[in-house]
């Protein structure tokens, strides 16, 4: 799992303190509902209508709840990590990931591969400056063969990044490959990230992602 290495931006705390302005006229997108997507068999639809996404993953795989707030996501990591000792080393990476920006994840029971998704305001203007930042910040942290393209996903303009990263499991740091496709829509940068998984797979679920 691969936390996206970009600047944060205050525009989110405005966006919130706007958003309470209005709260009680319900003018902050509270009846607004997640786009659909359909599932390929044997995966699961996961949607959340407040990030306003739709995603399909492989059914096997074990969800695991992100919040920015450290003491609510340890409550239920905790669970997860006792009904599988597998999944401790990546869940200390999706605390992290939670506190920024990640609205998804989810995880194949061996922690071998994963899936996660962020959204959050850019101080960037164009996708393609998001992918500079983050592949400078992706450096720093021993990441290789680095490749890209132009790619549309949900119906939209995107880049496709692939590259290597040591990733932390209990046995060690391992060498993963990793797709990731960014997204910027309306002042939001969206990157889906697909680790260690196969092509077909990666293909799939990108495939899916929604947006609203």
């Amino acid at each position: 799992m691969t936390k996206p290495y970009r600047p944060r931006t205050s525009s989110a705390a405005a966006a919130v303190a706007i958003c309470l302005v209005f709260l009680t006229m319900a003018a902050c997108g509270g009846d607004e509902k997640a786009p659909t997507t359909t599932a390929p068999a044997g995966y699961t639809v996961a949607s959340d209508d407040k990030a306003g996404f739709a995603l399909a993953f492989p059914s096997g795989w074990t969800t695991i709840p992100l919040s920015i707030n450290p003491a609510n996501f340890d409550k239920n990591a905790n669970a997860l990590r006792l009904a599988n000792p597998k999944l401790a080393s990546i869940l200390n990476q999706a605390r992290v990931l939670g506190q920024a920006g990640g609205k998804f994840m989810a995880v194949a029971p061996e922690a071998t591969m994963s899936v996660n998704l962020t959204a959050d305001k850019a101080k960037e203007k164009t996708v393609e400056e998001i992918v500079t930042s983050s592949m400078e910040g992706l450096k720093s942290f021993q990441a290789t063969n680095f490749a890209q393209e132009p790619a549309t996903v949900a119906g939209k303009k995107a880049i496709r990044l692939t590259f290597r990263l040591p990733v932390t499991t209990d046995a060690g740091d391992v060498p993963t490959d990793e797709v990731q496709h960014y997204i910027l829509d309306d002042g939001t940068a969206y990157i889906l990230t697909v680790a260690g998984a196969p092509a077909e797979v990666s293909a799939a679920i990108v495939g899916s992602l929604r947006i609203r």
